[in-house]
């Protein structure tokens, strides 16, 4: 059985506004935690490390006799990392799936929010 063609796209990018950067580790294929240059603290400490960042994926759902039809959206997010175990996630995700069998094309905003703690 010959797999159904599908096509994928993903590409993101962010700029840290406190001047923080992102280590990537070749050898693993993947990115460090960030270390914020100065740790949130309320009582007189920083700011932590604020992250803007932008994202847009699609892909086709339609598999075979299913007709899922082609998701693509667009996500900006800001990200606080309070320090290097701590960080706070917003997000907005513009999603438009078109070309869909049953249901034609819909649309949606979604508003995302997550606190994570990391060890």
């Amino acid at each position: 059985m010959i797999p159904p063609s599908t096509a994928t796209i993903y590409l993101y990018g962010s700029y840290f506004l406190t001047g923080e950067h992102r280590d990537y580790k070749p050898g693993s294929g993947e990115f460090s935690r960030i270390n914020p240059i100065n740790n949130f603290f309320p009582t007189g400490g920083g700011l932590g490390a604020w992250e803007v960042g932008l994202r847009y994926a699609s892909v086709d759902l339609t598999d075979e006799d299913i007709e899922g039809g082609e998701l693509s959206d667009i996500t900006f997010g800001v990200n606080w990392h309070l320090n290097p175990n701590v960080r706070m996630m917003f997000n907005y995700v513009y999603a438009d799936l078109e070309d869909r069998a049953e249901g034609g094309d819909d649309d949606a905003d979604i508003f995302q929010a997550r606190f994570q703690i990391g060890f």
